[in-house]
């Protein structure tokens, strides 16, 4: 409720107490600014204020963590421009932040008036689509002023129990503001599917159609999909992913010319505290470094992933021209897709990947039921599926190595994938590690967490010290995953037993 004995903020900063352990900087800043108008040599001016507001444990915090919101309002006395931002900073890596819209969103949207951003009106409810509007939508997501994410939601066919309804209510409360959430009916999905084809959504699948015109059928994965079984049996962490790739998207936007009275750095003689909402040229050169740093090893990545794609490509050509010169091509275009009896070629993250290692690999490859740790971050961040698909590799790769064991190859699995072998693991040191350091080794705290579950087949404690991972990503920092695995390929199980597979920082070392 409004205090009415309240006054105004003064620029400068504010501290207050929230609780007994927890305070509060309030930062205020008003600003002027002109931007070029839509006549020739037109200059309009806009004024504004921005609220800074930062809490942060006033006891000891080992995390350091800072929630900190800013709200910009400007206005050129014919339209008001607002801006919301919300940032935590921690040093506990392992922090799950749920994102949603601060409440704040909420009140602004309630305000009498026809909000919007760009070309996209702003809804924080969701707008339900029947078949004879299905037109509209498909305009809609074609259109090339579309300023935001749409996230289609589709009725399961058959029966159910309409839980499909409450996964749109539940994305919408948290994206409302940064996305559209729109529902179809089992008649609007028909509808949509004739209109779009493979790009459209069904089955009680939910679709992030990213701000680009939905024309090309080959654009379908700058849309991505998540299937409705998901949706079913993992309802809580997909709900995470599909809000998290939105905000993803919020969070790249960029600032819009009436706030560059604030984006510059704060005056060197603002009062202490006021830097929150602020960065000092020494931040964004730390910064700069970061980036280009992690934009190194993406590009190196990515080249290695062409090489190794153009390998791949020419090896399937070579079958391809010796099957035709047999008479035998109807064998490489027949195996072309997947059945759906078969190991599937992909998943859609690291979860999946180990369910799928535990129906289909079992005969080589038994990943431990208390291996997956900690995985809902990994699964909802923006690199989930790329992540997901090269866990799932790796796990193909451990199976292959384990059959040919059997075989008769002699060598470890470091010499199987130098050979090239099909379903070879990338053999160096960034992908791939049969040991840890000495250090390591010999510290009782850092191995102690390598020793993992394994089947009582190989040892009668079900524990066993696993040193040899895949690196999922080079990149990721802390949450990047790892893969360790014991290999008892000439042993009892005959088999490769994995007994960890989850973020790096729950495998610290002497870097940590």
């Amino acid at each position: 409720m409004e205090d009415p004995a309240a006054r105004p903020l003064d620029d400068g900063s504010t501290k207050v107490t929230l609780t007994q352990n927890r305070s509060r900087i309030i930062t205020i800043r008003t600003a002027e600014s002109s931007t070029p108008g839509d006549a020739d040599g037109e200059i309009v001016s806009h004024v504004g204020i921005e609220c800074v507001t930062q809490d942060s444990a006033t006891e000891a915090d080992a995390s350091r963590t800072n929630w900190t919101t800013i709200v910009r309002v400007v206005t050129d006395l014919s339209s008001v421009h607002v801006w919301v931002e919300n940032r935590v900073e921690t040093d506990d890596l392992s922090l799950r932040v749920q994102v949603g819209r601060p409440r704040l969103v909420d009140d602004l949207l309630s305000i009498p008036g026809r909000p919007h951003l760009a070309g996209s009106g702003l809804f924080t409810e969701v707008q339900p689509i029947l078949a004879d509007e299905v037109a509209a939508l498909t305009e809609l997501l074609q259109s090339p002023t579309r300023a935001l994410p749409v996230i289609v939601c589709s009725e399961p066919g058959g029966d159910h129990d309409d839980r499909w309804t409450i996964w749109a209510e539940r994305i919408a409360r948290r994206a409302g503001g940064i996305a559209t959430v729109i529902t179809l009916d089992s008649g609007a999905v028909t509808a949509f599917r004739r209109a779009l084809g493979d790009l459209a959504v069904w089955g009680g699948g939910v679709r992030v159609y990213t701000p680009t015109p939905v024309v090309d059928p080959t654009d379908g994965w700058r849309h991505r999909y998540t299937p409705g079984h998901l949706m079913a049996s993992r309802e809580d962490a997909m709900v995470d992913r599909i809000v998290y790739v939105v905000a993803q998207m919020s969070t790249r936007r960029r600032v819009p010319d009436e706030f560059l009275g604030f984006t510059t750095t704060a005056p060197a003689e603002a009062a202490p505290g006021a830097s929150a909402g602020f960065v000092s040229e020494d931040e964004q050169e730390r910064e700069r470094i970061h980036w280009e740093t992690l934009l190194e090893q993406q590009v190196a990545e990515t080249n290695a992933s062409e090489r190794e794609l153009a390998q791949k490509i020419g090896h399937l050509d070579r079958i391809r021209l010796a099957l035709e010169e047999q008479g035998l091509h109807e064998l490489f275009w027949g195996t072309q897709h997947e059945t759906g009896a078969e190991i599937p070629d992909e998943v859609q993250d690291t979860s999946t990947a180990v369910f799928a290692a535990q129906m289909y690999l079992t005969d080589r490859l038994l990943v431990h039921d208390d291996a997956p740790r900690e995985l809902d971050g990994i699964d909802t961040c923006p690199q989930a599926y790329s992540w997901g698909n090269k866990t799932w590799r790796g796990f193909r790769a451990l199976a292959a190595y384990a059959e040919e064991r059997s075989n008769g190859f002699r060598g470890s699995f470091w010499d199987w994938c130098t050979e090239g072998r099909p379903f070879a693991w990338p053999a160096n040191t960034k992908h791939l590690s049969m040991t840890e350091s000495e250090t390591v080794q010999n510290s009782a705290k850092l191995s102690r967490t390598r020793v993992l579950p394994v089947s009582t087949e190989v040892d009668p404690s079900a524990k066993i010290l696993m040193l040899s991972h895949l690196k999922i990503s080079e990149g990721g920092g802390d949450l990047a995953p790892r893969v360790y695995f014991y290999d008892d390929t000439g042993g009892n199980s005959g088999k490769v037993h994995v007994g960890f597979v989850g973020p790096h920082h729950l495998m610290p070392n002497t870097k940590s």
